[in-house]
């Protein structure tokens, strides 16, 4: 019996800014997809912007969008239309997803201020040298 591989499925979470709450499911990228996206360029005349729209639309199962109470397909023609603001934040997201980049640390990370360990080891005056 084989193994029968399920393509994950990413559930991206806006929960903070200007597209809280929004959420969208969108497929892994496969292999080749990620690879000519990281390279800006593919075999065809397409810039990285205009191919990532593409696989956005190629692989995204849904979305919370709606428009005046009414969902809103996510259609290739559908996120064409919309701000390019709007969908880049959900490239940009979903690529980060992909590709395992971790987020960037909380705010309340440490500043980088000295150990309290550090500045408890007494200091003491060095000795002048001796001449030879």
């Amino acid at each position: 019996m084989g193994y029968e591989r399920n393509p994950k499925v990413y559930h991206l979470k806006f929960q903070d800014g200007e597209y809280a709450g929004l959420e969208v499911r969108v497929k892994s990228l496969s292999m080749k997809q990620l690879l000519t996206m990281r390279a800006g360029k593919g075999d065809d005349d397409k810039d990285g912007t205009e191919r990532a729209v593409e696989y956005l639309a190629e692989r995204i199962v849904d979305w919370n969008l709606t428009d005046q109470g009414v969902p809103v397909p996510p259609t290739l023609d559908n996120i064409l239309e919309e701000d390019d603001d709007f969908i880049l934040a959900i490239i940009n997201k979903w690529t980060t997803a992909v590709s395992g980049v971790p987020a960037p640390l909380p705010e309340s990370s440490p500043s980088g201020e000295p150990s309290p360990e550090a500045s408890a080891i007494p200091m003491v005056p060095l000795s002048e040298s001796l001449a030879s």
